[in-house]
């Protein structure tokens, strides 16, 4: 049996005044899993570049346990983190 989740990543930058608000960021993104199940992960108001993305180092270490199927994200800003 897989049990297996998709996730959502969202995070709302606090250096960027116009970046799209973490719920409109998880409209999206449900949109594009079709109404699948998922599991949310949001950092509201962290700076990535201080590295304080709590959710971001949560869901990778459900991903490394084997726990999620895809992660769906709006914009992908964490490509320069590595757990």
């Amino acid at each position: 049996m897989n049990n297996r989740i998709d996730a959502i990543y969202a995070r709302q930058s606090v250096d960027k005044k116009d970046s799209i608000s973490i719920e409109s960021q998880i409209e999206f993104c449900k949109y594009e899993l079709k109404g699948g199940n998922c599991k949310e992960y949001t950092d509201k108001g962290t700076a990535a570049r201080t590295q304080t993305v709590r959710s971001f180092k949560n869901w990778c270490g459900t991903i490394k346990r084997g726990l999620i199927a895809k992660v769906v994200v709006y914009k992908s800003t964490v490509s320069a983190f590595h757990s």
